[in-house]
């Protein structure tokens, strides 16, 4: 990334410093957002997902939470109790599934199934165009066990889904 640098005065380095602080910025943050300012280009919410820190975030809990909270996250597959607030709050921020690597492992087994699935249903596909007269070949118990597969993957990704979604909530 390319930098930008200038020559200051102590008074003025200090004062730079002083009010980067008081605006909880770092100094290349700050200058960032003010050179984005005077040039007419907009800050918008990708500029912020490009700061390389992170800011902390304390909170209070009892004893009692703070367990709750320890066994919820190991619970649900999170390395630690930080990182599932943080999926938290990123999910009623942006109201979309945060996924776990166990969840997101469940939706590549299930697009692998579907795949093998729509490979079936290729094949039923090329039977009934070439063989159309002797369709009776294809037995209607394959179509009807084909079918349940489908039903059965989008129920587990609903399910998956719907968890994922309703985990923030008291019921867990």
């Amino acid at each position: 990334m390319p930098r930008v640098e200038a020559r200051l005065t102590d008074s003025e380095k200090e004062a730079w410093t002083q009010f980067c602080k008081a605006n909880g910025l770092r100094e290349s943050d700050m200058l960032r957002r003010m050179i984005q300012r005077v040039s007419g280009r907009a800050v918008t919410s990708h500029d912020h997902e490009i700061e390389t820190r992170s800011r902390k975030l304390t909170i209070r809990l009892s004893p009692t939470q703070e367990r709750w909270l320890a066994q919820r996250a190991q619970e649900e597959g999170y390395p630690s109790r930080t990182s599932w607030v943080t999926a938290m709050v990123m999910a009623e921020l942006y109201q979309e599934p945060v996924l776990t690597d166990s969840e997101v492992a469940v939706l590549r087994e299930s697009n692998r199934e579907l795949r093998a699935i729509g490979k079936n249903l290729n094949q039923i596909t090329k039977v009934l165009n070439i063989e159309f007269r002797d369709s009776d070949k294809l037995k209607r118990e394959a179509i009807e066990a084909l079918a349940e597969r489908i039903e059965q993957h989008k129920d587990q990704v609903a399910s998956l889904l719907s968890r994922n979604m309703n985990r923030w909530r008291d019921d867990g």
